[in-house]
């Protein structure tokens, strides 16, 4: 394979420990934001068979990761918004000798990393379908204090209700002339 001449910019803050307690507002957004998880019919999000595959991933999380606390998900029809809480903090010595920064265990990208990756997997086993889920990484917020993480629910809860009513429509759901 060869050699890249650039090297992608990760969005991560590079002084941040994923790994340590708080809050995380996250969104993770499908591959050329192509609607794969459903349609919103009147400010409702009706999920599909590949948005309730992440709906079961999500319950699923709950049981896997005693160490994060799962608050808040929707499923949109081209990307999912999530807000989770670290319940411990983690703490990792670098190790210096390694070259390429490593994915801390039980930190959120690993969590992103599993979920993308089993959702995945899923999608194309059940459906046999090889078609490309997610765009390569996610966006992090940190909420700061209990206004804001009360406001990013809101805004997660209420996200199907605000998006644009032409955003979202979906043709397969057109009915034939």
């Amino acid at each position: 394979m060869a050699k890249r001449p650039w090297k992608r910019r990760s969005l991560r803050c590079p002084t941040w420990n994923y790994a340590s307690r708080g809050w995380y507002f996250l969104t993770l957004v499908t591959y050329q934001r192509t609607h794969l998880f459903g349609h919103i019919i009147d400010g409702t999000m009706i999920l599909n068979d590949f948005g309730n595959i992440i709906m079961s991933e999500w319950e699923a999380s709950r049981a896997l990761r005693p160490h994060m606390h799962f608050d808040t998900i929707m499923v949109m029809p081209d990307h999912v918004h999530m807000l989770v809480y670290m319940k411990h903090n983690m703490v990792y010595v670098p190790d210096v000798s390694l070259r390429v920064r490593a994915r801390l265990p039980k930190s959120i990208s690993s969590f992103v990393a599993q979920f993308k990756a089993t959702c995945t997997r899923t999608i194309r086993h059940t459906h046999n379908d090889t078609t490309p889920v997610w765009q390569r990484d996610y966006d992090d917020q940190r909420p700061r204090n209990k206004r804001h993480v009360h406001n990013v629910r809101r805004y997660i809860r209420d996200n199907p209700r605000n998006a644009p009513p032409t955003l979202f429509y979906n043709r397969a759901y057109q009915s034939s002339p």
